[in-house]
């Protein structure tokens, strides 16, 4: 019970530091959580479609078949279920287990909305297919570049942000993020 509560009191507050503008006026978002993970994504996001995108059957952090006997889960349990995965899976990989970490993810239907996006924060162009902001905790990606990989590799980004005292250099983060995808398949 008091950890529901810890994990609702954490979301309103993820949710009240995400700055309004990484948001495109009059799109309509929806939203789901998870134990890592809050995602918000534009309404004509095809969730199936991100479903079959992040593949995990490789992995034996993740079995699939235990949503194949009930027919009660909805997308957005299937998806929870696979993000926690990758989190834990990347908590392992690079051995740092920061306490009471929650990341935002943003799931535009097109890299034009997350380019907006970035250049509303930035004020520059985008170049990235998906990216990480230390100061919102917020990845940012699209329903056409987000992949099992991509999320390790954004994931990290936030797992060594909130576990290290004084960050390292960003070159030694981007290290560790690249060696993080790489090993999710081992």
């Amino acid at each position: 019970m008091r950890l529901k509560v810890g994990v609702i009191l954490l979301t309103i507050l993820v949710l009240s530091l995400i700055p309004s503008f990484a948001y495109s006026q009059g799109e309509e978002w929806s939203i789901f959580s998870s134990r890592f993970c809050t995602v918000f994504y534009e309404e004509d996001v095809d969730l199936n479609r991100i479903n079959r995108r992040i593949n995990l059957r490789f992995a034996d952090f993740y079995n699939p078949r235990r949503y194949t006997k009930k027919v009660d889960f909805s997308i957005e349990d299937i998806l929870s279920e696979k993000l926690d995965a990758i989190f834990a899976r990347v908590e392992d990989i690079l051995d740092m287990y920061p306490s009471r970490v929650h990341v935002t993810v943003n799931i535009y239907k097109d890299q034009m909305g997350m380019d907006r996006a970035y250049e509303s924060i930035f004020h520059e162009p985008n170049t990235a297919k998906s990216f990480y902001i230390y100061k919102t905790n917020t990845i940012y990606t699209t329903e056409r570049a987000i992949s099992e990989a991509i999320l390790a590799h954004e994931m990290a980004h936030c797992i060594i942000d909130h576990y290290f005292v004084i960050l390292p250099p960003r070159k030694i983060q981007e290290m560790l993020a690249v060696y993080a995808d790489v090993h999710l398949k081992n």
